[in-house]
């Protein structure tokens, strides 16, 4: 383990455009389960359905009715160490943005900046009718005063949360932002993804190509369809391994 973490910490200090691209088990080790792991995954306790685009718009009120106890967990959620240490690889100069599969905010919540957010947020609400953004509060507000189809104030419309469910596009936004930090980079960290989930499971491949051939390591509990293609790759935890990584990328830029 000692060698790994040293190789990744040297691959970070030679490269000069280093990405992240985060799943779910980036949040799981802050206590938000996943949608897919055997035994602990919401699919385990819950319809998929309900993460179905036109689930909401025929059923919002028992959407909100499923989903509130989830929606409260990953309020409560807290960054952790593996979160922080982004932030300070960032701080250092050695990471350029995050690409991530996560709604909860937690890279934001940690102080990262640039952040392709692939499935939208949970930060924000959206209404179904005139597109209008509200902070999540405005929801939250309306549910737990008895409202649970929450509405527009400008034209009410039903409120959304601002997060992608199954049917809908992507973020173009982020789509853009993604694809811009993919054809600089030169290292990509891949931190708690099984890499399944399209078009995210295609990015390590076009960063594989790009002008750059970049290069990937990877952190994440299970193995991946891509770990014979990443010069790193370490079966732990990430709040556990990578502080220990960036404390020696920290300690070879004080010494240089």
């Amino acid at each position: 383990m000692e060698q790994k973490i040293r190789k990744f910490a040297d691959l970070i200090l030679e490269s000069k455009n280093i990405i992240a691209l985060t799943g779910a088990g980036m949040s799981t080790e802050s206590g938000i389960p996943d949608f897919r792991s055997p035994g602990t995954g919401l699919w385990e306790r819950m319809d998929p359905s309900f993460a179905d685009i036109s689930y909401f718009k025929n059923n919002p009120t028992r959407f909100y009715q499923q989903m509130l106890e989830m929606g409260l967990n990953i309020i409560k959620a807290k960054p952790h160490a593996g979160h922080k240490a982004l932030t300070r690889l960032q701080k250092l100069g050695k990471l350029e943005g995050i690409i991530t599969q996560n709604i909860d905010g937690l890279h934001i919540r940690a102080r990262t900046k640039n952040i392709a957010e692939m499935h939208g947020n949970i930060r924000e609400a959206v209404c179904m009718k005139c597109s209008q953004i509200y902070p999540i509060t405005t929801l939250v507000n309306q549910v737990f005063n008895g409202k649970l189809t929450p509405e527009c104030t400008e034209c009410g419309g039903v409120l959304k949360v601002n997060a992608v469910f199954f049917g809908e596009m992507l973020p173009e936004k982020a789509l853009v932002k993604a694809d811009e930090l993919i054809s600089n980079c030169d290292l990509m960290i891949i931190l708690g993804s099984s890499l399944t989930v399209m078009p995210v499971s295609f990015m390590p491949y076009r960063a594989l190509t790009n002008d750059n051939n970049a290069k990937l390591v990877i952190i994440n509990r299970e193995k991946t369809n891509m770990d014979r293609q990443c010069l790193v790759v370490i079966h732990d935890s990430i709040a556990d391994v990578l502080p220990k990584i960036v404390d020696l990328v920290e300690k070879e830029l004080k010494n240089k």
